[in-house]
C-alpha cells in the first residue's frame, strides 16, 4: 500500500463511538523525526483506508493527537470518551 505524504499506516488498538463520533487509539510510526509512536484520533475521515495524518491537528470534528508514551495516550483516549459523553448530557 502506498501512503500519501504526510501519512502513516494505522494499527488501531481500540475504537469506539460516543454520539455517532468515531475515536480511535492505536500505533503507528511517524516518520516526522518523531519519537511520537502511539495516537488518538477522533471524527469521521480522522482514519482514512487506513492512514492517519503524522502531525498533531485537533478541531471538534476531527483531530490527531501523537505520543511518545502509551499510558499517556490511552489516558487521553479514555478522556476523549468521557468528554465526548458529557457533551451529550
Amino acid at each position: 500500500m502506498d501512503n500519501p505524504c504526510g501519512t502513516t499506516k494505522a494499527n488501531v488498538f481500540e475504537h469506539t463511538e460516543v454520539n455517532g463520533i468515531p475515536i480511535y487509539f492505536g500505533s503507528g510510526v511517524n516518520p516526522v523525526n518523531s519519537p511520537a509512536q502511539f495516537f488518538v484520533a477522533w471524527g469521521k475521515g480522522a482514519l482514512t483506508g487506513g492512514l492517519i495524518h503524522t502531525f498533531n491537528s485537533e478541531s471538534p470534528e476531527k483531530g490527531f493527537r501523537w505520543f511518545i508514551d502509551e499510558d499517556e495516550a490511552e489516558a487521553e483516549y479514555v478522556k476523549m470518551q468521557r468528554t465526548l459523553q458529557a457533551v451529550s448530557d
